[in-house]
């Protein structure tokens, strides 16, 4: 059967069911009601999230501790989601809050792997790959996966927040693996398996979301 237009907007409106939002949607809930209360604004978290993923790289780089890094990266993931929550309680989303969250969010991102560059500066993976390059290329790719996104809603209303590697999923995944490796040496092994993660992310949205335009015609 053919699909109509109605189901294809449908279709657009539905991202990928394995998301963190969902699972860390009730916390995220409590905390935004609860600083809300004691007058945190939505650009105000928004600020939060980025002085934690400062505060995670100081940790990192000067301290070399794995465990603190990764707990303030948490920290980074969680004022992602509570600004945004702040702003639908409060009934006040704007086009530059929006925009503001959105700029922020790049620019925390950059930071924790601007730290994860400098912290692996001199590590040299299986004594062939530089780790530095590796941490480029995830960086490459962490801007694709957000660009194709951005770019497409732009042209097109719905959701096309398509395949594994979201925001909230990298920094989820540099959360876990950091733990393990605060006990565990195994940061230049999992750091590694991001890049993979993540550039394969980047190509499978690119690619399904070209098949979506041109399987309805819409160019």
């Amino acid at each position: 059967m053919t699909k109509s237009i109605a189901d294809y907007f449908f279709e657009l409106k539905m991202p990928s069911k394995f998301r963190l939002r969902y699972v860390f949607k009730p916390l995220i809930k409590v905390l935004a009601k609860g600083l809300n209360k004691i007058g945190l604004s939505p650009n105000m978290a928004t600020i939060l999230m980025l002085i934690n993923s400062i505060v995670s790289i100081l940790f990192l780089i000067i301290l070399e501790n794995l465990l603190l890094f990764s707990i303030f990266v948490f920290l980074t993931g969680i004022f992602d989601g509570i600004d945004g929550a702040i702003a639908r309680l409060e009934n006040k989303s704007s086009a530059f809050g929006g925009y503001f969250d959105s700029v922020m969010d790049r620019f925390s991102e950059f930071v924790i792997l601007f730290g994860l560059l400098i912290y692996f500066r001199d590590f040299i993976l299986w004594n062939i790959i530089d780790m530095k390059l590796i941490i480029l290329i995830t960086l490459l790719g962490s801007i694709m996966i957000s660009y194709s996104r951005a770019r497409v809603e732009v042209l097109y209303k719905g959701d096309f927040d398509i395949g594994l590697m979201a925001r909230s999923e990298r920094l989820f995944y540099i959360f876990l693996t950091m733990i393990i490796s605060h006990f565990w040496d195994y940061e230049e092994f999992f750091i590694f398996l991001f890049m993979i993660f993540v550039l394969l992310t980047a190509f499978f949205r690119f690619f399904k979301i070209r098949n979506i335009i041109n399987k309805h015609n819409f160019k």
